[in-house]
């Protein structure tokens, strides 16, 4: 498991959440990923951003700017790697070495675009971008919109159409595939989950949580079980895991238990577990999934970490 943070560290812990070895030091990795060979890829989360890439015992492959501000989420897939900018609203495109590392950058998407919220939605922001065969898809929350690209043989982001989301001011996050085609989203700012057909139509949208938030409540990642019959969104203000039914008429909410902690900025399905980071309590909590219901167990911390914001399931 490699957990992020904002603390200029990630660290590996194996199964049992026991350290493997000292963090590895580097400035805000706040978002990873694990490449082929088992490369790890770090965002540095600045006002100009880069991206790094590490061997497995947590040695510097080599690190490149990313082009945009603040990168905030990657995806890496088919000798690429992909990065969501999101202060400046752009998409980076590289191509990998053989060892994994960096080699070059292939394109930079720069986003357009505002909506309706004056301090969150001034300009685009991109949140997260998902890679499905040769399409891109970006979900960018100042924007309201989810863009979508083609990948070229040479690695250009081609621009294919931009779904805009509704309401405005709906502020969507991060998204996950279903596998009969569906689409969910984590709508940050309208604290809401949003159903799509496979071709980006609107199908529904549901509050995020099922017990009313005392203040506001900003959804964060959301995730599929591993049979997909059960969605989970983590939200921040009510600090829990809504649990929803997937079934062939909508989002079925079930219940909405406390992450155990602060402020769950990230979290992973594990095999009969959810792994959420609480960025703000330090944290790390295991949550054991009930085998019938699907429902999540309470919370029991497993780690402190500081300021941990992304939770990463790797093979030792």
């Amino acid at each position: 498991m490699l957990i992020g943070s904002y603390a200029d560290q990630y660290s590996t812990y194996d199964d049992d959440f026991k350290p493997l070895a000292p963090p590895v030091r580097t400035p805000a990795p706040s978002f990873l990923a694990v490449g082929p060979g088992g490369v790890r890829y770090a965002v540095a989360e600045l006002d100009e951003g880069q991206v790094s890439a590490f061997t497995p015992g947590g040695e510097l492959i080599n690190t490149l700017p990313t082009g945009g501000g603040s990168p905030c989420h990657l995806a890496v897939a088919d000798g690429r790697l992909f990065v969501a900018n999101y202060a400046s609203g752009s998409i980076t495109a590289f191509a990998l070495r053989p060892d994994g590392g960096l080699d070059r950058r292939t394109d930079l998407a720069q986003h357009a675009g505002a909506s309706i919220v004056a301090d969150r939605q001034e300009g685009p922001h991109a949140h997260q971008v998902t890679v499905r065969g040769t399409m891109l898809h970006a979900v960018d929350l100042g924007m309201d919109a989810i863009v979508h690209y083609r990948v070229t043989p040479e690695g250009g982001l081609e621009h294919l159409r931009t779904t805009t989301v509704q309401p405005l001011g709906t502020g969507p996050r991060h998204l996950v595939f279903h596998p009969d085609g569906r689409v969910f989203v984590a709508n940050e700012l309208a604290s809401t989950v949003s159903t799509y057909t496979s071709g980006f139509e609107l199908l529904d949208v549901k509050p995020s949580c099922l017990v009313q938030p005392v203040g506001d409540n900003l959804p964060s990642e959301l995730a599929l079980s591993a049979d997909g019959r059960h969605l989970y969104v983590a939200n921040r203000g009510n600090d829990t895991i809504t649990t929803f039914a997937v079934e062939s008429g909508g989002l079925l909410p079930i219940d909405e238990v406390s992450t155990g902690g602060t402020w769950p900025r990230h979290f992973t399905v594990l095999q009969g577990a959810l792994c959420v980071a609480n960025q703000h309590s330090n944290t790390v909590a295991l949550l054991e999934l009930d085998s019938d219901s699907g429902v999540p167990h309470p919370a029991r911390v497993v780690l402190e970490h500081p300021s941990p914001t992304a939770v990463v399931p790797v093979a030792l």
